[in-house]
C-alpha cells in the first residue's frame, strides 16, 4: 500500500508532474460530463437526437485562432530559449490580443503585466520552490 502513495520522479522531470495531475483529472471530468450528459439525454427522450455544436455563433473566430497559434508557437519556442524569454512575449501578444486595440495605455500595461508576471512567477517557481522550469 505505501508504494501506491509514493511518487518517484527524476529531479530533472519534476516540472511534468502537475501537469500529468491536471491531465487525469480533467480526463476524469470529461468523462463525467460526457456520461452526465448522456444520462440527461436519455431521461429526456432526446437520446437519438444529436446536434452537435461546438462553437456558439458568432464566435470571435480571430480571438479563437489567434490564441491557438499563438499557444503552438509558445510551446514550440519555450524548450530551446527557455521559460522567461518565451514566456514574456507569449504573455504579451495574448493580452493585446484580447484587450483588442493597439493603443499606448494597452500596449504598455501589456508590456508590464507580461514582464512583472513573468518574472513573479519564475521567481517563485523556478528559484523559490525549486521547481524545474522549461
Amino acid at each position: 500500500m505505501s508504494d501506491f502513495l509514493t511518487l518517484e520522479y527524476k529531479f530533472s522531470e519534476s516540472h511534468t508532474v502537475f501537469p500529468k495531475i491536471i491531465l487525469s483529472v480533467l480526463i476524469i471530468l470529461l468523462i463525467l460530463i460526457m456520461l452526465s450528459n448522456v444520462i440527461h439525454r436519455a431521461k429526456a427522450g432526446k437520446l437519438k437526437e444529436f446536434n452537435f455544436k461546438f462553437f456558439i455563433d458568432n464566435y470571435d473566430k480571430y480571438k479563437f485562432y489567434g490564441t491557438i497559434a499563438l499557444l503552438l508557437g509558445y510551446g514550440f519556442i519555450l524548450e530551446p530559449i527557455g521559460f522567461l524569454p518565451a514566456s514574456i512575449p507569449f504573455m504579451f501578444l495574448i493580452m493585446l490580443l484580447y484587450i483588442g486595440n493597439l493603443k499606448k495605455k494597452a500596449i504598455i500595461l501589456s508590456l508590464a503585466n507580461s514582464i512583472i508576471t513573468s518574472v513573479l512567477i519564475w521567481f517563485l517557481f523556478g528559484k523559490l520552490f525549486d521547481i524545474t522550469l522549461p
